[in-house]
């Protein structure tokens, strides 16, 4: 009898494991077949753009003319002797770090402040995220009416005796890029609170506790709770903010164009200036490259920082 079950089951083996090979097969059919569409989109929308971009930074072409000259890496060698982009990197980076430092700290604190008060906090989540809904140009619009020279700042600081601090904030060199980094971190400022409210709300209050309990005041709490409990998320905050800073264009265009004398000039303004104002599609296109490249490097070195402190 012991025989008979033992040959039953080394001959069903095969079969049956057979059967075990057909259903995992149906079952990665059916997430291919669902993975299907986002893929062609991906691929249509993402990768084909991406590589007829490369292809279009190595040809000299006005937009217009139905031929266009292949010149090679020319224009990237153009693109790194060139005075003007790296000034336009320069002041990109200091529109990052001025964006992504106020919606990090500034809204980590804000939402930590938020997450203490018990009544009525959907209303001041709803006024700090009020300007991440609202186009763009009308923010332009409003910052530039606020520092204006009769404008809203100014007045406000001679209200308080302060007349000689008060300017033409995006008439100075000196501050109009600071200025303008302000307003667009205002713009996303909502955003940042939101997800930083989401992540607070995920903190075990145990933790809270027992550090009061070990005598933490709410400044060692924040610090040694908080900040280490949403490490992933301010990752994720400060990759969207540092992503959204490099890709600033609306708010500076609509305000300075790059001015004056450049000192708003960033890789987006520059980019657009040469490409259709300029007629220079190909440089154009090797500034995007470059910019692309830029991004992708600072958010692979931002990923890696924090895999390695979460080892």
């Amino acid at each position: 009898m012991a025989t008979t079950t033992l040959t039953r089951n080394a001959s069903s083996y095969p079969g049956q494991r057979r059967r075990t090979f057909r259903r995992r097969g149906r079952r990665s059919l059916t997430a291919y077949l669902f993975l299907a569409p986002a893929v062609l989109l991906y691929l249509t929308f993402v990768i084909r753009p991406t590589l007829e971009l490369f292809g279009l930074s190595l040809y000299s072409w006005n937009g217009v003319s139905p031929t266009r000259d292949f010149v090679g890496f020319a224009n990237f060698q153009r693109l790194f002797a060139d005075p003007l982009f790296w000034e336009s990197l320069r002041n990109n980076l200091v529109f990052v770090v001025i964006l992504v430092s106020f919606n990090v700290i500034v809204g980590l604190v804000t939402a930590s402040a938020l997450a203490r008060i018990t009544r009525g906090r959907l209303i001041y989540q709803l006024i700090f995220f009020l300007p991440v809904v609202q186009a763009s140009i009308v923010t332009a619009l409003v910052w530039q009416w606020i520092y204006q020279p009769r404008g809203l700042l100014n007045e406000l600081l001679r209200a308080v005796g302060l007349d000689d601090v008060a300017r033409g904030w995006l008439g100075d060199p000196t501050t109009a890029l600071a200025a303008l980094a302000l307003a667009a971190a205002w713009a996303g400022f909502g955003l940042s609170v939101v997800i930083f409210l989401a992540g607070l709300q995920g903190i075990d209050q145990t933790l809270y506790d027992a550090a009061k309990v070990d005598g933490a005041n709410a400044f060692q709490s924040f610090w040694n709770v908080t900040v280490p409990e949403l490490r992933p998320v301010i990752t994720v905050v400060f990759l969207l903010e540092m992503i959204g800073a490099f890709q600033t264009f609306d708010i500076i265009w609509a305000t300075t164009r790059g001015g004056p004398i450049n000192s708003t000039e960033v890789l987006g303004t520059y980019m657009f200036k040469r490409g259709f104002t300029d007629a220079e599609f190909g440089y154009g296109a090797a500034i995007a490259v470059a910019f692309m490249i830029i991004v992708l490097v600072a958010a692979v070195i931002s990923l890696l920082i924090r895999e390695r402190n979460e080892d």
